[in-house]
């Protein structure tokens, strides 16, 4: 109700069922002694000016070394922290035997944060665990990466420029920066000053749609919402395209029709089945 207005631009909201209709999330197949008592390892990876930058690790019990799953949360560039995702990480954990790894990035109020910054400390958590592979019992040819809305975005970047990478999977990402509302129309600091006064050359370089690898695409699972007034469900449709025109071979686009941003999120009846499409879509290609 709050938003009619903005999610009536671009869905008939008079043709959505139950629209009014207060949903309250239970689980059906999905309990928490699925994934609880996953051992996690708390690790300071990179130290900034004045703030650092941790890793936490949820640790897969396996006598060989395991795939490795890296997981980034939203938030716009701007908030959150890597306690999201942690589920879905302990969940392939325990469950399939792939450690996880919850990334925390520089967010734009932080100083001298820049998009260039924040790609640079996913790619630093990448080698971390490349140079800690022994210890920590993983096979670093065997990789994975994750991500929600802006998580989606640096998830990708990494994604399409770590060799080792084998899956993707985006929910409601940003894959263009050159054209997404949310990066291009961006008006309000520090997001203006986190890519860097909207240059276009920041734009285009930081774009996973421009960095898609000409050989060994990793297989992609894209997830979006056609009522999303946050982000373009365009963007992942665009990439699913780019991604195929590259040559890639397993890419899955999942498009839900008059569902929005938070589709995967709890507040959604369609937490459960994005979930396990998740789970099953990783251990199939790790």
């Amino acid at each position: 109700l709050l938003n009619e207005q903005r999610y009536a631009k671009i869905v008939d909201l008079s043709k959505i069922d139950d629209l009014l209709v207060p949903y309250v999330h239970q689980n059906n197949r999905l309990s928490s002694r699925d994934y609880k008592g996953v051992e996690t390892r708390e690790i300071t990876y990179k130290n900034h000016n004045g703030y650092s930058l941790t890793l936490a690790i949820d640790m897969a019990a396996s006598d060989a070394p395991t795939p490795v799953v890296f997981y980034l949360h939203g938030g716009g560039w701007e908030r959150g922290n890597n306690g999201a995702l942690r589920v879905q990480s302990q969940y392939m954990a325990k469950q399939h035997g792939v450690t996880g790894v919850r990334v925390s990035y520089t967010l734009a109020p932080q100083p001298d944060a820049t998009v260039q910054v924040s790609i640079q400390d996913v790619k630093d958590a990448v080698q971390y665990i490349r140079d800690h592979a022994k210890e920590l019992n993983i096979d670093p040819s065997r990789m994975g990466f994750v991500g929600t809305s802006a998580g989606a975005h640096l998830a990708a970047v990494a994604a399409m420029t770590t060799p080792e990478a084998k899956a993707f999977v985006g929910y409601s990402g940003i894959y263009n920066l050159e054209t997404a509302a949310i990066t291009s129309r961006a008006k309000k600091e520090p997001r203006v000053t986190y890519f860097c006064g909207k240059d276009p050359k920041v734009l285009r370089d930081a774009s996973p749609m421009n960095l898609i690898p000409k050989k060994r695409q990793p297989a992609a699972l894209l997830f979006c919402g056609t009522a999303d007034t946050t982000v373009e469900y365009a963007q992942s449709e665009q990439f699913a395209k780019a991604l195929r025109n590259k040559g890639a071979k397993n890419v899955e686009l999942k498009i839900y029709e008059n569902y929005d941003h938070n589709l995967s999120a709890k507040a959604s009846d369609k937490m459960e089945e994005i979930f396990f499409l998740t789970m099953d879509f990783l251990t199939a290609n790790l």
